[in-house]
């Protein structure tokens, strides 16, 4: 596969063949490239043979609705197929230090919390990283959890012999205990779904894009959890978020731990068995 052969195709959505292209960085079989034109903005192509066949349409699609949001600050998509896909380019500093950033990330995110739905799930099954995120709609916040996060993605790490069998047990067990460790008394709320520092663009200072979502309506402390996994955000952005929405009282020291069950067996998947390490520590915790 070569980038060149689509020119002709980003010409006709820009007006312009691309001058110029740049690698910025590969993964899931695609890789990323900055388009430079000598008179068009720059934009990015995502491009190549996912292994889901729509992958790429399902990240334009959930990039697509964010647009919709003028609150958000997005890249604006333009166009996507089954090996191409392409977006506005944003200049920032990759991977940078979000600290000062962190409250209007906080303003935005505290936004698009506001948008509620009447089930938990989504529209259509999304994507996280290169896997099919399950959004059955269901109006129990436990039972969505257990039933479309813990239990499938655990399954898959057991099938790809990532885990152990008593690992795989211990999921079942911990499962059991849901009602007692965690808190059912959010309505179905929009979440990013995939907050972690890689798709929070900044220049340092400010907030130049959030992009990558993995979309579903869900308990809002999820989305919290996710972002201290990674120290993708701080204090600053936990403030600045609480002057919009109140984080009840046992989120840090207990649910935080067990949210964050579902990106470890996320990235047991994509990355490796490492990532059983903290869910063993929970397991430990709780006496499982």
């Amino acid at each position: 596969m070569n980038l060149n052969d689509e020119y002709n195709r980003i010409e006709t959505l820009t007006g312009e063949a691309p001058s110029r292209q740049e690698t910025i960085a590969e993964s899931y079989n695609l890789t990323l490239y900055k388009l430079e034109f000598k008179n068009h903005a720059p934009i990015v192509a995502k491009y190549g043979r996912p292994k889901l066949r729509n992958h790429l349409a399902l990240e334009y699609q959930m990039l697509k609705q964010l647009n919709g949001y003028d609150f958000l600050t997005t890249p604006k998509t333009i166009y996507a197929d089954d090996q191409l896909y392409l977006m506005d380019y944003i200049e920032h500093k990759p991977l940078g230090h979000h600290q000062a950033a962190e409250p209007a990330i906080a303003q935005q995110i505290a936004q698009l919390h506001n948008i509620k739905a009447e089930k938990f799930g989504f529209e259509y099954d999304t994507i996280i990283g290169s896997l099919l995120q399950p959004n059955r709609f269901n109006k129990n916040w436990i039972d969505f959890f257990r039933d479309e996060r813990l239990v499938p993605f655990a399954d898959s790490c057991y099938e790809q012999k990532l885990v152990t069998t008593e690992f795989r047990l211990k999921i079942d067990k911990l499962t059991l205990r849901l009602d007692e460790l965690l808190t059912n008394n959010h309505p179905p709320t929009l979440i990013h779904g995939d907050l972690w520092l890689g798709n929070i663009l900044t220049d340092d200072k400010t907030l130049k894009a959030l992009i990558d979502p993995a979309l579903y309506y869900a308990n809002p402390e999820i989305e919290l959890a996710y972002v201290t996994m990674h120290n993708s955000l701080g204090s600053d952005f936990f403030n600045e978020y609480q002057n919009h929405h109140k984080i009840d009282d046992g989120f840090f020291e207990l649910r935080k731990d067990i949210y964050n069950i579902y990106p470890n067996l996320v990235h047991i998947l994509l990355c490796g068995p490492e990532y059983a390490i903290p869910i063993e520590a929970v397991f430990k915790r709780h006496g499982i």
